[in-house]
């Protein structure tokens, strides 16, 4: 297998990686704040979790924001104000933006609003990767977004939708992609897993921590590719993750898991 391209973003990430996992806060500081709001991006950054997963999706004016379920029933005050089933990709940015994203955590937090995309990459560089779930949207209006604003070169885009990953590749040589998985077509972490990533020109593969293996994290890195995993918030996993080899793993508790493992 042909090893994967190297990006500066990843070479970063290998760097970090090269003693530890990196520590990547799920959603943000989700255990103390709404999750993929401002207020967690920003407490992860400030905690010093050198990267950050979040997820991405479109309105219906072409926005990119930052949000994890199709519908906003769970994380807003949504059903309330709209009634239940609202779709983020039938709203636009200026609606969805009048949402309380907050108050379901906490009447502390009531008044967080759904970032843009872009509003949430302002607040994590330059010191946390951002590491973009793609869950919704077209691959173009990501391309524009990143390089309209500077960071193309300095996130990380990922999705479960390997095609929308690969239409990223075609339209972008600058973007560091990853393949997130398993899914229906590729069930584990094979090596046809990993030549569907060095053929899409993916640098990282991000898989679920219980299903994978030594061996075929020693393939992916034989293969060029970094490792990481999802979702791991007890020690135990944190430190099997690191006796493994992966390269970084997603927790929804970042601060605990950066002590354990200093």
């Amino acid at each position: 297998m042909t090893s994967a391209q190297t990006f500066p973003v990843v070479s970063r990430l290998r760097e970090l990686a090269r003693t530890r996992p990196v520590v990547t806060a799920h959603r943000g500081d989700s255990r103390n704040f709404p999750e993929n709001t401002l207020p967690a991006f920003a407490s992860a950054v400030a905690m010093g979790a050198k990267m950050q997963e979040f997820d991405v999706q479109q309105t219906s004016c072409g926005a990119l924001v930052c949000l994890h379920d199709l519908t906003l029933d769970r994380t807003t005050d949504a059903a309330k104000a709209l009634g239940p089933g609202a779709r983020i990709a039938d709203l636009p940015l200026v609606r969805a933006q009048q949402l309380d994203a907050g108050a379901w955590k906490g009447s502390e937090h009531a008044g967080a609003r759904i970032p843009t995309l872009e509003q949430a990459l302002a607040v994590m560089l330059p010191n946390s990767i951002p590491m973009i779930e793609h869950k919704g949207g077209d691959a173009q209006a990501y391309v524009d977004l990143l390089r309209r604003c500077g960071a193309a070169e300095h996130v990380l885009v990922q999705s479960f939708d390997w095609e929308f990953v690969a239409r990223v590749r075609s339209l972008a040589n600058d973007i560091a992609l990853g393949l997130l998985g398993p899914t229906d077509a590729h069930a584990q972490l094979d090596d046809s897993a990993i030549a569907a990533a060095l053929r899409i020109g993916a640098s990282f593969v991000h898989w679920h921590a219980t299903e994978l293996t030594r061996d075929a994290i020693d393939r992916a890195h034989a293969a060029g590719l970094l490792v990481v995993t999802y979702t791991s918030d007890d020690e135990l996993s944190w430190h099997g993750g690191r006796a493994l080899g992966v390269d970084a793993m997603c927790t929804n508790d970042p601060r605990r898991m950066l002590r354990s493992l200093a």
